[in-house]
C-alpha cells in the first residue's frame, strides 16, 4: 500500500481512548483535507480518517451555512451524513493469517511480529496490476450497486446523484472517502433502497382473486 503523510493533528482511531461510538456523523474536515468522524451521542470526535463505511445513513445540508456560503463566498462545514459506523478505513486486497514457524521462515509472505509469523492472504488478483489498481473485492465501492453522489452549496440545496442530479436523502450503504482514498473518482458513495412491489407481503394478488375466485 501507498505511504501516506498524515496533516499536522490528524487523530487516527487507533489514537482513540474511548469505543467506538454506534452512530456518526461525518463531514470533510476543511482544513486537515480529511474526514472527521464524530460520536453523535456525545458531539466529541472520535477519530480523523480517508475512508468511512456506514449503513442506515441519512444526509443533512443545513440551510443557514448554505446561505452563509452564498453570501460570503468561502467554505464552510454545513453538509455530513450521519449513520450505523461499518468500518473505518480503506479495504486491503489482502489479510493476514496466522501460521506456524516453519510455514512462515519459508514464505516470502510471512512477517514475525513478537515471535509469532503472520501470512498475508490475497483476497483478490487485482495486486498483480499495480499499487494503484483495484476491484470490487478490496473496494466495495467499485462495484455496480454503488451510485455517485455530490453537493455543492452554488448548485444544490441537497446532496444529488452525480448522472441524474436528483436529490439523495438517505441510503442503507454509504461509503465516504477523501482526495487521497485508494479507488475510484468520486467522494461519495452510496446503495439505493430496493423497491418493493405495490403487491409484497399480500397472500394473493388481485388477479388471482378474480381467476382462482380464492
Amino acid at each position: 500500500m501507498r505511504e501516506r503523510k498524515e496533516p499536522k493533528g490528524f487523530k487516527h482511531w487507533n489514537d482513540t481512548h474511548f469505543i467506538a461510538p454506534d452512530r456518526v456523523k461525518v463531514y470533510y474536515n476543511l482544513h486537515k483535507e480529511c474526514l472527521s468522524v464524530v460520536d453523535t451521542r456525545t458531539g466529541r470526535l472520535y477519530c480523523h480518517s480517508h475512508r468511512i463505511e456506514l449503513k442506515d445513513a441519512k444526509f443533512h445540508v443545513n440551510e443557514n451555512g448554505r446561505q452563509k456560503v452564498l453570501r460570503e463566498k468561502r467554505k464552510n462545514v454545513h453538509a455530513y451524513v450521519i449513520g450505523k459506523l461499518v468500518h473505518e478505513g480503506e479495504h486491503l486486497p489482502y489479510s493476514w493469517e496466522k501460521v506456524d514457524a516453519y510455514s512462515g521462515l519459508a514464505s516470502p509472505d510471512c512477517v514475525e511480529l513478537d515471535g509469532q509469523f503472520f501470512k498475508k492472504v490475497w483476497g483478490c488478483d487485482c495486486r498483480n496490476e499495480g499499487e494503484f489498481s483495484f476491484c470490487e473485492n478490496c473496494i466495495p465501492e467499485s462495484g455496480k450497486e454503488f451510485k455517485g453522489a455530490t453537493y455543492n452549496p452554488y448548485k444544490y440545496k441537497t446532496f444529488v446523484n452525480e448522472s441524474t442530479k436528483r436529490p439523495v436523502l438517505e441510503s442503507p450503504r454509504v461509503v465516504l472517502r477523501d482526495r487521497t482514498a485508494l479507488g475510484p473518482l468520486y467522494s461519495v458513495y452510496y446503495t439505493q433502497k430496493k423497491k418493493l412491489a405495490w403487491n409484497a407481503g399480500l397472500k394473493y394478488t388481485h388477479k388471482q382473486l378474480r381467476e382462482e375466485k380464492v
